[in-house]
């Protein structure tokens, strides 16, 4: 059993080994709660449901990968992962985690789909919560704004929940409605960028 390029990977919770994609010796990394699984989503290809009833603020997963910067990712978008950039979440400015930089695995906790209606959120860097009580058979959604600030990224959702944004994009953190309806529940890069904005909004207010 070959597993000298995961030794060295550092997990987020218990480590463990799983088959995925044809490699059965990858090392897990990231923590995902056994109270959900990963099935067909009616929002987009495949996302993550909960089994198990999971309650508020209750730790849903806490993602782990490698660590990379923007040239390394626009490399490896060009060559190895083409979709690497629909997986790669911001965590400083200029830094991404991947799920590895080879770009060759997709973990389950890869695989949560966007809603303008979320019942999941982050705390801190990147651990999942629920937002409120989540109920067996529930897709388990975030709304993306939540982390994505990084590439001028954009999409059409496809959540059909009322208030849909319809398009969806890397600036929609900058949306105040979005800021206070999210309050407590962005990741910690996010809300850095957050809290710059209104540092430089309310030196432009001091000024007039």
């Amino acid at each position: 059993m070959e597993v000298s390029s995961a030794v060295s990977y550092r997990a987020c919770g218990k480590m463990e080994f799983l088959s995925t994609g044809g490699h059965p010796y990858m090392l897990r990394r990231s923590y995902l709660t056994k109270k959900v699984r990963v099935k067909n989503s009616p929002v987009s290809g495949k996302g993550v449901f909960a089994k198990e009833v999971i309650n508020k603020d209750e730790i849903i997963a806490i993602w782990a990968g490698d660590i990379i910067s923007a040239e390394q990712l626009m490399s490896l978008s060009r060559s190895k992962f083409k979709d690497i950039l629909d997986y790669a979440t911001p965590v400083a400015e200029g830094f991404y985690l991947v799920t590895n930089r080879n770009g060759r695995y997709l973990e389950d906790d890869d695989y949560f789909n966007h809603s303008c209606q979320p019942n999941a959120g982050i705390k801190g860097h990147l651990i999942m919560v629920a937002m409120r009580k989540i109920l067996p058979g529930e897709e388990v959604v975030y709304d993306y704004a939540m982390t994505d600030a990084g590439f001028n990224s954009r999409f059409r959702c496809r959540c059909g929940k009322k208030g849909c944004r319809r398009i969806i994009t890397s600036y929609d953190w900058k949306n105040p409605a979005l800021q206070k309806k999210y309050r407590g529940y962005f990741s910690w890069f996010v809300q850095s960028k957050i809290d710059e904005l209104k540092r430089k909004d309310h030196k432009r207010s001091c000024k007039t």
